[in-house]
């Protein structure tokens, strides 16, 4: 099963809420063989505690507490999830506006706080999934197989941007649910052109100066330094004219790659104060 628990609510009954999108054919089957003791209201199914079907019991709010557990992270709720195992369960499906379509990739992107947001795969697929993560590659805060936690800046919300326009990608039917509002941006650019060219300018960079990411920067200044040195064109006016027209476009690459790279690091640190 792959459902996503949304939210949890323990009092007199135990209330998991899950996305309809994802597959819970499994779950549901298991539920109506399972339990006697069983109210159907619509989406909502109501599993009462049967002291004769503890087993069977037991085995539901436990995968739902693990369920739970993966997709929140959240130890103190599960916890409570088991420690209140005795109780009816009550599962709630949520429907969308949009039918499931097997065929497609359902990304849900939220703002989670004022520094990072996250995107959740629906069905994802590992190119779509790895283009995505190649598009936010020096924000990624955290990532696992149906999430990424990317930094929240202005480059990140104009990649979010673009990409809310997008239908497709990498031959994929793509249909995302995000807040215009909370990235909003021209959408004059795409993420195919200018700032796809700009990270890719940057990734470049990066591996001129035998970095990683930008984040290593003290790598990065000392070897500008010897590779600024090592082409300078001052230190070669004795040889050839080709091999000085060959050093000072080496030397003017190491510059306007350092430039970029100061640039954008000083946009990093700003963003992240």
């Amino acid at each position: 099963m792959k459902e996503r628990i949304l939210n949890v609510k323990i009092d007199d009954k135990i209330t998991f809420e899950i996305d309809a999108r994802y597959r819970i054919n499994a779950l549901i089957k298991f539920i109506r063989l399972s339990f006697n003791d069983l109210e159907i209201k619509h989406d909502e199914y109501l599993v009462r505690f049967d002291k004769e079907n503890i087993k069977n019991h037991k085995i539901l709010i436990n995968s739902l507490a693990n369920f739970y557990k993966k997709n929140k992270k959240d130890e103190i709720t599960y916890k409570k999830i088991l420690l209140n195992a005795k109780k009816d369960i009550v599962i709630k499906i949520r429907k969308h506006e949009v039918t499931f379509d097997e065929k497609a990739i359902y990304i849900s992107i939220r703002k989670i706080s004022s520094k990072e947001f996250e995107i959740n795969f629906a069905n994802p697929k590992k190119s779509v999934y790895d283009y995505i993560k190649g598009l936010f590659l020096f924000d990624l805060l955290d990532l696992d197989e149906y999430k990424m936690v990317v930094s929240y800046n202005e480059e990140s919300r104009k990649v979010v941007s673009a990409l809310l326009g997008r239908k497709s990608i990498m031959g994929y039917k793509v249909i995302f649910k995000a807040d215009e509002n909370e990235f909003s941006f021209s959408r004059s650019f795409s993420v195919e052109g200018s700032l796809k060219e700009y990270l890719t300018k940057i990734r470049n960079a990066l591996e001129l100066f035998g970095a990683t990411t930008i984040y290593e920067w003290d790598k990065i200044k000392k070897e500008y330094r010897r590779l600024a040195k090592k082409y300078h064109p001052d230190l070669h006016r004795n040889k050839p004219e080709l091999i000085q027209k060959i050093y000072e476009k080496k030397f003017r690459r190491i510059k306007e790659s350092y430039e970029l790279l100061e640039e954008y690091y000083n946009q990093k640190s700003t963003s992240t104060q």
